[in-house]
C-alpha cells in the first residue's frame, strides 16, 4: 500500500512537471526550433547526406534551444527512415531515443566535473550500442569540466569510435580549452528577438486553449532577453496568476514591471529637471508594490531606446518595437539633448549596480533623481554637458536676473560711450584757490583716473554687460562666473572678484576656452580691456601658460 501511495505521488508530481509549457512543448524536429536556421539548415543537410561530424559544439545562451537541437540530433542520426533531414518521430528509433535509450546519454558537466566522471564516460564510449546505431553523448555546460577532465577528454574527442558522437553544450564557450573547440564543429546560437518569440508564444499558447494580450506577450518577450525557456516560464507564470485569459495589466503585475506611460512620465521628468515629478513618479512605482529593482532595468532600457532614436532616428530594427512605439521614441528623444539622456543613463546604471548593497533601496533611487535633475554638485564631464543642455533648454533670464546692476548707468547724450578715447578731465571744485601755486598737470596719454567709487560703479556696470554677452555666447561659461563681480577698472584693467567658497569656478575659468569665450565678451563690450581674476588665495601655476597662449591681454592673479 506504501509503494502504491508513493507511486501515485511520484505520478502526480511528473504530471504537474509535465504541465510546464518550455518541457510539454518542446521542439520535436529541426523546423520547430525557431531562430537558429543556420544551424538547423546545416544539421538537416549533414544527416540527409550522411556526412556527421564525430563532435558537436553548440555555443549560446540561456534558452536559445542548444539541448533541445542536442536531442533533435540525437534521434534524427539514429532515425530509421529520416524526412529530409529530420527525425520521422514514429520509427522504433525514435521512440526508443523519446522514451530514454541507454544508448543516449545525458550529463550535466557542472556536477560531473571530475577527471573520474570523465573517465567512465570515455570507458561508456569504447561499447557499440545496444539498442540504436550511434551512441550519442550530451555534455550539457561542458565549461564547468575541469583541467584534468578536459585533458583526458581530448584523445577520445578527437578519435572516438565511430559509433560515438560527441554533443557539447555550453553558455561560457570562452572557457573551453582551444584544443577543445577545435576537435568540434562550433555553433553559435543567436538569441531569439521579440518577434520570434512572441510568435511562438502564441503558438504555444494557443495549443494550450490559453490567451494573452498582445501588449502582455510583448512585454514577456522583453522580459525573457532573447531565452526562449525564459518566456514560456513567466507565461507559465502569468497563467498561474489570472487563468487563461491574461491582460497586459495581469502580465505588469505578474512581472513586477510598469507599464510604458509610467516610464515615459519618469523619463520626461528626469529629462526636463523636474526633480518633484520623478521623485513622486517613484513613490507611485513603491506604492503599486513594483519591484524597484525591475524598474530601474526598465527605465535603463527606456533611455537606451531614447539614445538610439537620438542617435539614429527611425531604429525600429535596433529596438525590435513595434513603428507605434518607435515613434513615441522619437517624440521624446527629438526635445531632448544627447548628453541629459547619456548622464541620465550613467547615474541609473550606477545605482542599479549598487542596488543591493541598501538596505533601503528607495532613498538611493531618489537621491539619483534629484543629481539627475539638478547636476549642480557633479563635477564629472557628463554632469557639465547634461548642465549646458538643461540651460540650453530653459529661456534665457531677462537681464535683471543676471546681477544687480545689470544695466549701466544711463550716459549723458554729450558723454560719449566708453571706451573714453579723450575724456574730458574732472571739474574742478568750488573751492577757495589755495595760496600756493597749482601743479601744471602732465599731457595724459591715458584716460584720467576716475574716483574709487565711480571706479567701482563703472566696473561692476560692464562686468554686468561682460557676463550677459557671456550667457548668449555659451551659458556653460556664464555658469562660472554667475556670482562674481566687478570691483575695480584701473585704465584698461578690470578687475572680476570670485567669492571666496567659488573656488572651484574660479578653477573652471583656468580652462583656455573658457577664458578665450570671457576675452572676446570684454573685446565685445569694451575693446582692449584686460582682465583680471582674484581671490582669497593667489593661482598663477598656469600663468606662463595662458601667457603663451592669450599674450599681456588676460591676467589672473
Amino acid at each position: 500500500m506504501k509503494e502504491y501511495a508513493a507511486f501515485a505521488a511520484s505520478e502526480r508530481i511528473n504530471a504537474l512537471a509535465r504541465r510546464a509549457l518550455y518541457r510539454e512543448y518542446r521542439p520535436e524536429t529541426f523546423t520547430e526550433v525557431i531562430g537558429q536556421d543556420h544551424i538547423t539548415t546545416i544539421l538537416k543537410n549533414q544527416v540527409r547526406e550522411g556526412k556527421l561530424s564525430h563532435a558537436y559544439l553548440f555555443c549560446g545562451s540561456r534558452g536559445t534551444g542548444k539541448t533541445t537541437s542536442a536531442k533533435i540530433l540525437s534521434r534524427a542520426v539514429n532515425c530509421l527512415d529520416p524526412k529530409d533531414g529530420e527525425p520521422c518521430g514514429t520509427c522504433s528509433a525514435c521512440r526508443l531515443v523519446k522514451a530514454g535509450s541507454a544508448d543516449v546519454i545525458e550529463i550535466d558537466a557542472a556536477s560531473n566535473n571530475s577527471v573520474d566522471n570523465v573517465r567512465a564516460l570515455i570507458e561508456q564510449a569504447q561499447f557499440a550500442p545496444l539498442e540504436l546505431r550511434y551512441r550519442v553523448f550530451i555534455i550539457d555546460e561542458v565549461h564547468m569540466l575541469s583541467n584534468a577532465a578536459f585533458n583526458a577528454l581530448l584523445k577520445t574527442l578527437e578519435e572516438p569510435p565511430k559509433h560515438v558522437l560527441f554533443i557539447l553544450a555550453t553558455t561560457e564557450p570562452q572557457k573551453l580549452p582551444a584544443t577543445i573547440v577545435s576537435r568540434c564543429q562550433r555553433f553559435d546560437f543567436h538569441r531569439l528577438t521579440i518577434a520570434h518569440i512572441v510568435a511562438n508564444l502564441t503558438a504555444v499558447l494557443e495549443k494550450a486553449g490559453a490567451v494573452i494580450e498582445p501588449n502582455g506577450l510583448r512585454l514577456i518577450a522583453r522580459a525573457a532577453d532573447g531565452g526562449m525557456r525564459d518566456a514560456l516560464s513567466l507565461a507559465d507564470q502569468c497563467l498561474s496568476y489570472a487563468g487563461n485569459h491574461v491582460t497586459e495589466q495581469n502580465v505588469l503585475d505578474a512581472l513586477g514591471s510598469v507599464s510604458s506611460a509610467m516610464l515615459e512620465d519618469t523619463a520626461k521628468a528626469l529629462l526636463t529637471g523636474s526633480a518633484a515629478d520623478a521623485v513622486r513618479a517613484l513613490d507611485e512605482v513603491v506604492r503599486n508594490g513594483r519591484d524597484l529593482g525591475v524598474f530601474l532595468s526598465d527605465l535603463s532600457r527606456h533611455f537606451r531606446a531614447l539614445l538610439l532614436a537620438k542617435t539614429c532616428g527611425n531604429c525600429a530594427d535596433l529596438l525590435d518595437c513595434t513603428d507605434d512605439q518607435m515613434q513615441r521614441y522619437q517624440k521624446v528623444a527629438k526635445d531632448a539633448d544627447e548628453a541629459r539622456i547619456l548622464y541620465a543613463m550613467e547615474q541609473i546604471l550606477s545605482v542599479q549596480s549598487k542596488l543591493k548593497l541598501f538596505p533601503a533601496p528607495r532613498i538611493p533611487i531618489e537621491t539619483t533623481f534629484v543629481r539627475i535633475c539638478r547636476p549642480v554638485d557633479d563635477l564629472s564631464v557628463a554632469a557639465l554637458e547634461a548642465r549646458v543642455a538643461l540651460l540650453e533648454t530653459r529661456p534665457a533670464p531677462a537681464p535683471a536676473e543676471l546681477s544687480a546692476p545689470v544695466e549701466p548707468p544711463a550716459p549723458k547724450a554729450e558723454e560719449p560711450l566708453p571706451p573714453w578715447d579723450d575724456a574730458p578731465a574732472e571739474p574742478e571744485p568750488a573751492v577757495a584757490p589755495a595760496p600756493e601755486p597749482v601743479r601744471e598737470a602732465p599731457v595724459q596719454t591715458k584716460p584720467v583716473e576716475p574716483s574709487a567709487a565711480k571706479a567701482g560703479g563703472e566696473a561692476e556696470a560692464i562686468w554686468a554687460m561682460v557676463k550677459q554677452k557671456i550667457m548668449e555666447m555659451n551659458p556653460m561659461v556664464y555658469f562660472y562666473v554667475k556670482e562674481t563681480r566687478g570691483t575695480a577698472l584701473n585704465g584698461d584693467v578690470l578687475t572680476v572678484e570670485f567669492p571666496a567658497a567659488q573656488e572651484s569656478n574660479l578653477n573652471g575659468m583656468r580652462a583656455p576656452r573658457n577664458l578665450k569665450i570671457a576675452k572676446d565678451a570684454i573685446d565685445a563690450i569694451r575693446p582692449g580691456t584686460e582682465l583680471t581674476f582674484r581671490l582669497e588665495a593667489l593661482m598663477d601655476e598656469n600663468e606662463e601658460k595662458l601667457k603663451e597662449l592669450f599674450g599681456s591681454s588676460l591676467t589672473i592673479q
